[in-house]
């Protein structure tokens, strides 16, 4: 309404502009004169009567602001000679309050007419700054005439002018304070403007109906002490005296001059007789005052300084782009803190200059104010420079709080700053988008992370801006449905909807910030934020085991990689005999490849999705001097695609350790097999060739050794750990919930494959050991072909002789003669003390070399952390074969291990451990 009668204003009175002063008549009405009813005066008061009268105001009520408000716009010192700057500011606010009100035609409008009026009162009119203050002012008066009460303000006490009516009841004549009490909230009944006159106040007081809902509009902040308040010159045209002026070098200051000081204090603002010094306020020691007084004014100038902190961390925070938009959220809702503190200065300067305000009552009124300030003035202290979720927890810390108000007000800050945080976390979690430009979310991303390293390498958990209101359980929920439609989007190239998600955003948008920090417990927002992690974890399961077939790339994996498929394996190892005897410098890929392919036409491999086959590929490791082409081929599974999130490099890493680890163990199942092929077949000879019989024999024994330790060891790997392995990460991916614990599940079958493969760290000397025993079946393979190399050559030469004398014989001559005889009994004895003594010396050593080091392997198991590895040292040695031979393994445990064992602890023997009880406990 104010702002219609502006505008009806400029209208009708551009040509009226010097005519402002006309004087009214006696009864504080507009004279008639040449104006008539379309003066600007008339209009003025008419604008009065509008405001005042229209809001239960009476007749004395509506001439004492027609004069305060004359008087303000005739005055050549009002609001002290406003410049253009001022002046365009005062129409920029106008404007944009129009604006904001839907209403943007009259906002142009105004800028028009106001265009109009500068260029024709250039030398005429010297108020129009002042005139558009007083009416934008009147304009806002009427916006806060619904507002909510001040959180700052305690009550005030009803004027003490003598035209206010009091309020009727007991203690009228003993406090001037309201029936409300003190925990009330202030009702502002006047603007704080000096113009405004005592019955104003008064009138104001006898009248709920205007005053009770009514907030002053904010004073600007004053540059410097204005000395208006403390000396008031007298007005010639109304005769009205001045306030006495205080002097600082007055003696003994009146309690008014004290509280005038304090209200200044109270913004800042140091006076005459109380001083800023570094910060802190002091009252000069010249100033004769009594002790009470002293201490009084000293902890009310406490306000001013608590003010000061939050003001000055405002404006400097306010300046800093880094503070990100989390923190410039705190100091937006700290400035509106102090919007309210402001309307309280506003009233308590109005009430100062009406007089009667002791420092008593100004100590009432300031005490939930200032124990607001305090408030603010830790959690600042508190937050300093953090920024984004780090900001959020210390105001969280600050939730705690007895006072319900102030608890509120934690609440009201915690809410502001939550609220980008919020924002940020709907755009994540319904569009997987991070928009952080200043690194305050609890999620972080890398750009230059593409494909399907973004599942694990693109996004993760900044821990130092994770509020402390969500825990990280919550919070890596949160990650993971981000991170499932980025994954679905970018790398699996769907976009079929999530089910649900409609309904998930239609409750996120109804929801308020607050709900973040109002517990997990029974959480709307933590509800709704389950519910989506849920769905969408779903669809990323549905869409990984039904597009992508990952349970069937798992099983091909276990099949191939891990030698599940034996029937493939054991035609490989016949076909690459050949192949792999030779250096490895001699080795080609696409003869291997074409072996490859040979042994899967071969086999049931044929049978496989066209997908897995054509990922099955020959890998050559890195090769070292004198290696054998038996130490350097691998099997290798190229991993392309979306499962690539599951088999990742590192975990194709692990599987080539564990392929190159059963291959050997296969291999010496092999060549073990075709060893004890070769000495069954010596046994026929064995008739004629005598003393091949006790190396065959000791060869016998030797090979029926390692084949118990190696099909022992064989049924270990096979069923103790590949296959209860694999029947428990089939259960896990049953259960499992999202891909992140499928991963968890096929990592965790990795890892325990790996240590029940001594191929961890903690196992590498035992590892070291079963190659050791590996290389002695290896000689003992070079020994068995050579003794069943030369008894082959023994038996052809007794048999080409034997052949030779009955075709002599038949042919009537001697069937042999001295020489024959003599060449005859120098190879049987080149025979039978070179070659079967040899063999004999040799398999001894290797025989008694290959226990020493099983006994040592024994003894390691035993002394392993592992229960599986424990108990297959029982089933290596179930008949005590080796307990026998060695006093270390007689006893059940080892000192150590026993120690351990009682103690609870789980941990294995370090090296110099086991070195120190091998030495300690010899045969």
């Amino acid at each position: 309404q104010a702002y219609n009668c502006l505008i009806h204003f400029y209208k009708r009175n551009l040509q009226y502009l010097n005519c402002l002063t006309t004087p009214m008549n006696g009864g504080g009405q507009p004279g008639g004169g040449r104006e008539g009813g379309g003066s600007p005066t008339v209009q003025l008061h008419k604008l009065c009567v509008h405001l005042i009268g229209g809001a239960g105001g009476g007749q004395e009520l509506v001439s004492s602001h027609y004069r305060s408000a004359l008087q303000l716009l005739t005055s050549t010192a009002s609001h002290g000679h406003p410049g253009q700057g001022e002046e365009a500011s005062v129409l920029d606010r106008m404007v944009k309050g129009l604006a904001r009100s839907s209403r943007e035609r009259d906002a142009a409008q105004l800028t028009s007419l106001h265009t109009k009026l500068v260029s024709c009162s250039k030398d005429i009119l010297r108020n129009r700054t002042s005139i558009l203050a007083l009416l934008h002012s009147l304009s806002e008066r009427e916006a806060t005439n619904n507002s909510q009460p001040s959180p700052f303000t305690s009550s005030l006490p009803y004027s003490n002018n003598k035209h206010a009516t009091k309020p009727s009841n007991k203690s009228s004549g003993k406090s001037s304070l309201s029936s409300s009490g003190l925990g009330s909230t202030f009702q502002a009944p006047l603007s704080s403007h000096p113009s405004l006159s005592n019955s104003a106040l008064s009138h104001s007081a006898s009248q709920p109906s205007l005053s009770g809902t009514f907030h002053p509009p904010l004073p600007p902040k004053p540059r410097s002490r204005p000395t208006s308040l403390y000396a008031v010159e007298t007005d010639s045209d109304t005769g009205t005296k001045s306030i006495p002026v205080v002097r600082p070098s007055d003696p003994a200051p009146s309690e008014q001059d004290l509280v005038r000081e304090l209200v200044f204090v109270f913004q800042g603002i140091e006076g005459s007789l109380i001083k800023c010094e570094g910060g802190s306020y002091s009252l000069d020691r010249k100033v004769v005052m009594s002790s009470h007084q002293r201490s009084m004014v000293i902890k009310l100038c406490e306000v001013g300084w608590l003010y000061g902190q939050v003001h000055s961390f405002t404006e400097r925070q306010a300046g800093e782009v880094s503070y990100g938009l989390v923190g410039h959220s705190f100091v937006t809702a700290l400035r509106e803190e102090l919007t309210e503190y402001y309307r309280l200065l506003a009233a308590l300067e109005h009430n100062v200059r009406e007089g009667g305000v002791t420092l008593l009552q100004l100590g009432i009124w300031t005490r939930q104010p200032m124990a607001r300030l305090r408030l603010l003035v830790e959690i600042v202290t508190s937050v300093g420079v953090a920024r984004g979720g780090a900001l959020a927890t210390q105001l969280y810390t600050f939730l705690s709080q007895g006072d319900p108000e102030l608890r509120g007000c934690v609440a009201t800050l915690l809410s502001a700053c939550c609220r980008p945080l919020y924002t940020m976390l709907l755009r994540w979690v319904l569009d997987g988008s991070l928009e952080d430009p200043h690194n305050e979310f609890f999620i972080c991303g890398e750009p230059g992370v593409q494909g399907e390293a973004i599942w694990h390498h693109k996004y993760s958990i900044r821990k130092a801006m994770i509020p402390r209101f969500l825990s990280l359980a919550w919070t890596k929920k949160i990650l993971s449905t981000g991170k499932s439609i980025n994954f679905l989007n970018s790398v699996c190239k769907d976009s079929s909807p999530v089910e649900g998600r409609a309904m998930v955003i239609s409750q996120l948008e109804v929801m308020d910030p607050a709900t973040l920090f109002r517990g997990e417990l029974d959480s709307p927002l933590l509800e709704t934020m389950g519910n989506l992690y849920r769905s969408t974890a779903r669809h990323v399961l549905d869409i990984m085991f039904g597009k992508f077939q990952l349970m069937a790339h798992m099983a091909a994996l276990r099949k191939y990689m891990l030698l599940g498929q034996g029937d493939i394996m054991r035609y490989l190892l016949d076909l690459l005999e050949g192949e792999l005897g030779q250096p490895a410098t001699q080795l080609y890929p696409h003869n291997l490849a074409g072996i490859l392919e040979t042994a899967i036409r071969g086999t049931n491999t044929q049978f496989e999705e066209q997908d897995i086959l054509e990922r099955l590929d020959v890998r050559l490791l890195e090769i070292q001097p004198g290696d054998t082409g038996w130490d350097v081929f691998s099997l290798d599974y190229k991993v392309t695609g979306p499962i690539g999130v599951v088999f990742t490099p590192d975990t194709m890493t692990q599987y080539l350790m564990l392929f190159n680890t059963l291959w050997r163990a296969k291999r010496m199942e092999w060549v073990l097999s075709c060893t004890w092929k070769k000495l069954a077949s010596l046994h026929k000879m064995a008739r004629q060739i005598v003393e091949l019989a006790p190396v065959l024999h000791l060869a016998n024994l030797v090979a029926s050794e390692m084949i118990h330790f190696v099909h022992q060891l064989a049924y270990y790997i096979t069923f103790e750990v590949m296959e209860c392995g694999w029947d428990a990460l089939i259960k896990q991916i049953n259960l499992a919930e999202s891909l992140d614990e499928v991963i968890s599940a096929h990592d965790e079958f990795l890892c325990t494959l790996v240590a029940r493969a001594l191929l961890d760290e903690r196992s590498r000397e035992i590892l070291t050991q079963l190659r050791a025993i590996y290389d002695r079946i290896l000689e003992f393979q070079t020994i068995a072909n050579r003794i069943h190399d030369d008894a082959v050559a023994e038996w052809d030469a007794r048999q080409t002789r034997n052949l030779l004398i009955n075709s002599k014989t038949k042919a009537g001559e001697y069937g042999t003669s001295d020489q024959m005889d003599q060449q005859d009994k120098d190879r049987k004895k080149v025979y039978t003390k070179n070659k079967l003594g040899s063999a004999r010396a040799q398999l001894r050593i290797v025989s008694q070399s290959y226990g020493d080091m099983v006994r040592t392997f024994l003894f390691q198991l035993t002394c392993s952390h592992d229960e599986s590895l424990q108990c297959l040292s029982f089933r290596l040695d179930f008949n005590s074969h080796y307990k026998k031979r060695d006093s270390r393994l007689s006893k059940p445990l080892t000192f150590s291990h026993r120690r351990m064992s009682m103690s609870g602890m789980s941990t294995p023997m370090t090296s110099s451990q086991m070195t120190s009880s091998l030495m300690s406990m010899g045969p």
